[in-house]
């Protein structure tokens, strides 16, 4: 055996260096553990703040309860009567908000001039049908029912200058629009009491709804094509508390903004249909 000088050290019973790999190699094993452990509980108590929420069923059997009706005025004494317009991204989708300040709401039948400066914003309300131009759903026009039908579950009412968004399948407020001299109509549900209503249409399209927002009602479009599953999500994730959808693709539309300027809705295209019906927002 070769002698050992004073400046030399030598490692009996193995490999020193293979034997440091190992050590080396367990330890950043070790490490990546530990780290992929910290993300995965990281990831977990993030979920709840960052998923969808909850959605339900457009078919669900819905008895709407008369104490729980929010109507909304949007009165703002800071403000002229006019729509005052935001623009939001949500789940990759641009949205656009409208809101109609110091204005009363009603629905308007027919033809509707966007030459008529006494109107802060005007959109396509309720469905109609395709073959006679009829209006899809219940429908109260100042007292006057033009429509009956339970095939869309979602409503507005507007009695007394003021506005509710629900879901019900039968819904006092009908008959209470009719006796009061009010409006009234059906559309689908879209959000719910913060909840996202799932609706079988699959198409992607231009969408608008009416909307309870931070106590303020609004129209709330889209300027992609969306399905309306996703639409609905998108409110809901925004805030939205209660809406309905009105008529989307190229309906028509237009609004007034501070300046008393007329300016049109993204895609608006005119339709010339008999019961073709807009709501409206007067000063």
């Amino acid at each position: 055996m070769k002698d050992i000088n004073d400046d030399e050290i030598r490692v009996i019973g193995g490999d020193a260096e293979g034997g440091g790999k190992k050590r080396i190699a367990l330890w950043v094993w070790l490490v990546i553990g530990i780290v992929a452990a910290a993300v995965a509980v990281w990831i977990l108590y993030q979920k709840p703040q960052t998923e969808a929420p909850i959605s339900m069923p457009a078919d669900t059997s819905v008895d709407v309860d008369e104490d729980m009706d929010v109507w909304l005025d949007n009165t703002n004494d800071f403000l002229p009567s006019a729509t005052v317009v935001r623009d939001t991204l949500v789940d990759n989708i641009h949205l656009q908000i409208y809101t109609p300040y110091n204005a009363t709401p009603e629905l308007h039948v027919g033809h509707l001039s966007s030459k008529d400066t006494n109107i802060v914003l005007a959109a396509l309300a309720a469905d109609y049908r395709r073959d006679n131009g009829k209006i899809v759903g219940a429908f109260v026009l100042a007292g006057e029912p033009l429509s009956w039908g339970l095939s869309k579950k979602g409503y507005c009412a507007i009695i007394d200058g003021r506005v509710t968004l629900g879901m019900a399948d039968n819904s006092p407020l009908f008959e209470q629009a009719t006796e009061q001299g009010g409006y009234f109509f059906r559309q689908y549900p879209s959000v719910v009491q913060g909840v996202a209503v799932m609706n079988k249409p699959e198409n992607v399209a231009f969408r608008h709804a009416l909307c309870n927002l931070d106590g303020k009602l609004c129209v709330i479009g889209c300027t992609d094509r969306v399905l309306m599953n996703d639409f609905s999500l998108a409110l809901a994730h925004l805030g939205v508390s209660d809406a309905i959808f009105l008529v989307g693709a190229t309906a028509e539309g237009w609004y007034r903004d501070e300046e008393g300027k007329l300016c049109q809705m993204p895609n608006s295209t005119a339709k010339d249909v008999k019961y073709i019906n807009y709501i409206v927002f007067r000063k």
